[in-house]
């Protein structure tokens, strides 16, 4: 279900998300833009971008940072699940899933950012064990809340 991202999904990535209109509007992005600057955070060297498939579609997509170069956490960038798809409990088996085989292996605490507009996102991580740190501003000038997770 889950693989890394290849050159060649470029093409079928590009189409999925210019399909996550919610998505980008809540980044107050047009979709055309959204889709640009997805693009090449999956195609930056030092994360990990993850394609999510469901019979030969893409449901979802992840974007990892291992090891952040200040607080030695890794980062969750990105986790898009196809928002005709939202309430189906896909978002929980990818999360577990990602946590589990390409989180876990590699450090004990994880951290991520969410828009403070985005309430259901926000529910979503703290059912997985998220709490509150600070607020922040993204290197795009975005502010965000960002959310802090210990495993042992």
């Amino acid at each position: 279900m889950i693989r890394r991202y290849e050159a060649s999904d470029r093409e079928r990535v590009a189409a999925f998300l210019m399909t996550q209109q919610a998505f980008a509007a809540l980044n107050a992005q047009t979709l055309e833009v959204f889709r640009d600057e997805n693009l090449a955070d999956f195609e930056e060297t030092g994360t990990v971008s993850l394609v999510v498939e469901d019979d030969g579609a893409i449901v979802a997509m992840a974007d990892l940072l291992r090891r952040h170069p200040i607080d030695g956490s890794l980062w969750l960038g990105l986790l898009l699940v196809d928002e005709q798809l939202h309430g189906t409990g896909l978002a929980q088996k990818v999360y577990d899933q990602l946590e589990r085989d390409h989180m876990r292996p590699f450090q004990t605490t994880f951290r991520l950012g969410v828009l403070p507009k985005n309430v259901r996102a926000r529910r979503f991580w703290e059912r997985q064990g998220y709490v509150y740190e600070q607020d922040s501003v993204t290197g795009d000038g975005v502010h965000v809340h960002v959310l802090k997770k210990d495993i042992e």
